[in-house]
């Protein structure tokens, strides 16, 4: 999939939270929740736990903005902080001994995997005949360039084509499928930036 882009800040915004305005902290809080949301939910796999991580991380992404100097864009920095946070989250979970994949996913994380999957073969189901075939047998049954090209008769450059245009696609449609599903906006948002706001 496509990686999610990373805006960068206008100037103005990101100087003046670093000096404490914080109208202009509040919004790089909304302009960038959904994503920070989605970065410690990837690490913790619950929505309570990634909020108090998100909330966690907002913090110290204050408390940190004087030292910021821009070598990264505001998006990719925050990002990092957040996941640190996720990460501080997991650590203090109780240990557990070793388990496996199937006995360290709880209902939540087997739903998630099954409506992703739902997702996926959507917008595979969208793909023109030609490229959803390659697709197919590229990504899916995992045959190589040649032995697809053999497969479908076709060239190898073709099954590149093929399959370089199935998978803008798929990550395009996939993207907006997840955003709509996935969203962390309106009522949650003004939550969590009230919450931030108000622990400045």
């Amino acid at each position: 999939m496509t990686a999610e882009p990373v805006h960068r800040e206008p100037d103005d915004l990101v100087e003046r939270a670093r000096t404490g305005d914080r109208e202009a902290f509040e919004q790089l809080v909304r302009r960038h929740n959904q994503r920070l949301f989605r970065a410690a939910r990837a690490v913790l796999h619950a929505d309570s736990e990634a909020e108090d991580a998100l909330q966690q991380a907002w913090l110290d992404i204050y408390r940190a903005l004087p030292a910021f100097r821009g070598d990264a864009a505001f998006a990719t920095w925050a990002t990092r902080i957040t996941v640190h946070s996720a990460l501080r989250v997991v650590r203090k979970r109780p240990e557990i001994a070793e388990v496996t994949d199937e006995e360290a996913s709880g209902p939540d994380v087997a739903l998630e995997r099954a409506e992703v999957g739902r997702l996926l073969e959507t917008c595979l189901a969208q793909l023109p005949q030609g490229n959803r075939e390659v697709m197919v047998l590229r990504d899916v049954l995992e045959l190589d360039t040649a032995e697809t090209a053999a497969c479908l008769g076709i060239s190898e450059e073709a099954v590149r084509v093929r399959l370089h245009r199935a998978r803008g696609a798929v990550a395009t449609a996939f993207t907006a499928s997840y955003d709509a599903v996935y969203r962390f906006d309106g009522a949650r948002c003004d939550r969590i930036t009230a919450a931030v706001m108000r622990s400045l």
